[in-house]
């Protein structure tokens, strides 16, 4: 029982240094865009999803694959070749659905310019250790795994757990804690 609440803490710490870091890096560049924020919860799912050993290639890479061309790619591309748990973070834009199986994708963020086609971006990706995001609480109902939304001016993210399992992915109990309820 100790072990686990000092465990417990260690990455209440670590979360919250985190955030302590990424708001301070935020104030010295003046006020983040949604989508900075947006891309920085992201760069959190990377440290708080454990990807099974056999999803993951000996190049240490995790690949972030992202959909389309719009205002949220260029946030999501200032991630590029940052590190998280000891795995160098590659963001890949893909165009279709289709040349999802030329990329070996740890997390697949769809776009809102792909949110008609979400659906067909799911299917390529189901039952395997991919995780998927979409900023889009339809994604949610869709059969995606984790949705960023804004409520009251401050960016939200709901998990669907029923999806990530059976696919290996393991997401940390901290990271499930932070996530809302979204309203209706």
């Amino acid at each position: 029982m100790y072990c686990h609440l000092k465990t417990v803490k260690k990455w209440i710490m670590v979360a919250y240094l985190t955030m302590l870091s990424m708001s301070l890096y935020a104030y010295a560049r003046g006020e983040p865009s949604e989508d900075q924020v947006k891309a920085a919860f992201v760069f959190n799912f990377a440290k708080f999803v454990e990807w099974p050993e056999s999803a993951l290639s000996s190049a240490n890479v995790l690949n972030l694959c992202v959909t389309s061309q719009d205002k949220m790619t260029n946030a999501l591309k200032l991630l590029n070749q940052r590190e998280a748990q000891g795995h160098v973070l590659r963001v890949i834009d893909i165009e279709a659905p289709e040349k999802l199986e030329d990329y070996a994708c740890h997390m697949l963020f769809i776009t809102d310019s792909e949110q008609k086609r979400q659906h067909q971006w799911l299917a390529k990706v189901q039952n395997q250790a991919v995780l998927t995001i979409a900023d889009n609480l339809a994604f949610i109902k869709q059969g995606g795994m984790i949705s960023l939304y804004t409520e009251d001016s401050r960016v939200q993210f709901v998990v669907n757990q029923s999806v990530t399992q059976g696919t290996g992915l393991k997401i940390s109990a901290r990271m499930l804690q932070l996530a809302r309820v979204p309203r209706e």
